[in-house]
């Protein structure tokens, strides 16, 4: 007989109980929690949210657009929120100080001004991220040592050098035992570290729309303390406002120390550095086509020189010098001072040295450069920069009200001591 093949029950039921698993395996993967149909629901729903949070993103950079092109600038912010005032681009990127500052008016291009919540106003100093400014540092970096700072402020000094003209003073330390608080070597190091690198990173700094202002005429300097050093102590905090008096009478260090008591958000309030002033020039010219020989030859035609005229603003005052010094008494812009400024507002130029009219900040439309104004005339202006002269270190720059504008441009340095103050003398703060 033939033996008849086939599978046995035992074979059967394996191959049963095989397919059973199987196919369970198979509905679990196609309906299963985890299987292919509920991840393609939770991908449809993941896609309509991202196409969700992107039309949220959308309509956001519409309102802020739109807040720009209004001129509100929106909210301000120093974290991962922050809005910048004006649209960033490759060469620089402007920030708000914190959340209580706001866009007030103007453009990077045009001089970009913002105000903190007292009304305060600062001008972006466009200082452009590209190697034709940083030729030996160049690009990118994001750790920075000492060799990188020298080669910074190298490369600054470079891109500025038309208005340094071959000058020996240099951004460097100097003592001072005549005014209390000045700062240590280690502190002015710091401080200069900390604005290099606050502009090679951001393309740029803020600095004061106007001069360094204060809500009452100083007529001298008689703040020291019990050892007889010029100190701070009791005097008020510098604005930065339109209509104020310049804050005169104070040393540089008083200066440096006022100008560090003004609200900086998370940055820091400063006198500038002479290479920061030097940015200031380069920006005029860069973006404001104003003229190098104006700025380093003669400057009577954008600022309060004894031989300049211009119309002073009806809110504006003016003060004239008497025997060489300034009169106490400031005149409201409507009144006429003979020889000086007459009925219709117009100051008058003086034929010689010693003679001219101190007016409050912003008076002159005329006087200002990419928003800023005066940065020419009016009062010298303390930096933190060293002179070539031990004897006399501090350096003011921009010229003053009484002499001409030919004879102290903006780009000039003028050297005195470190206990000097006087009428035609004041600051302007910066922000980094």
């Amino acid at each position: 007989m033939k033996k008849n093949k086939g599978i046995t029950l035992v074979a059967l039921v394996v191959t049963i109980v095989v397919l059973l698993i199987l196919a369970g395996v198979s509905i679990n993967l196609v309906l299963g929690n985890n299987g292919i149909i509920a991840k393609a629901k939770d991908a449809e729903t993941k896609s309509a949210e991202a196409s969700e949070n992107d039309l949220k993103g959308m309509n956001g950079l519409v309102s802020e657009m739109e807040g720009a092109l209004a001129g509100d600038g929106g909210a301000g912010g120093s974290g991962t929120d922050t809005k910048v005032p004006a649209e960033a681009t490759a060469e620089t990127a402007p920030y708000f100080p914190d959340n209580t500052f706001t866009k007030k008016e103007g453009t990077i291009d045009t001089g970009l001004v913002i105000q903190d919540e007292s009304g305060n106003e600062y001008v972006w100093v466009v200082v452009p991220r590209t190697t034709a400014v940083y030729k030996t540092t160049g690009l990118g970096k994001t750790t920075f040592t000492d060799a990188d700072y020298t080669s910074i402020e190298n490369d600054l000094k470079e891109y500025t050098k038309t208005y340094r003209n071959g000058t020996e003073h240099s951004d460097t330390w100097y003592a001072d035992n005549k005014t209390e608080g000045w700062l240590s070597e280690a502190e002015y190091k710091k401080l200069k570290n900390s604005m290099l690198k606050s502009v090679y990173e951001n393309g740029g700094f803020y600095v004061g729309r106007y001069e360094a202002g204060i809500a009452e005429n100083r007529t001298g300097n008689t703040d020291k303390n019990s050892d007889g050093k010029y100190t701070i102590e009791g005097m008020p905090t510098p604005v930065t406002k339109a209509d104020a008096y310049p804050y005169t009478y104070v040393t540089r260090t008083q200066a440096q120390n006022l100008a560090s008591k003004v609200n900086a958000g998370t940055k820091t309030s400063s006198l500038m550095f002479g290479v920061q002033w030097d940015l200031v020039l380069a920006f005029m010219h860069n973006k404001g086509n104003i003229a190098d020989s104006t700025l380093i030859s003669n400057s009577t035609t954008i600022g309060n020189y004894s031989d300049s005229t211009f119309q002073l603003s009806q809110t504006g005052k003016y003060a004239t010098m008497s025997d060489g010094r300034l009169s106490s008494t400031w005149n409201p812009s409507t009144t006429s001072t003979t020889n000086f400024v007459d009925s219709s507002r117009n100051k008058i130029a003086q034929s010689s040295y010693g003679d001219g009219v101190l007016v409050t900040t912003g008076t002159s439309e005329k006087n200002k450069v990419m928003n800023i104004y005066d940065v020419a005339g009016n009062v010298w202006e303390w930096t933190l920069e060293k002179t070539s002269d031990t004897d006399y270190p501090c350096a003011a720059r921009g010229g003053q009200f009484n002499f001409t504008g030919s004879l102290y441009p903006a780009a000039f340095r003028n050297d005195h001591r470190t206990d000097h103050s006087d009428n035609d003398f004041g600051f302007r703060v910066a922000l980094f």
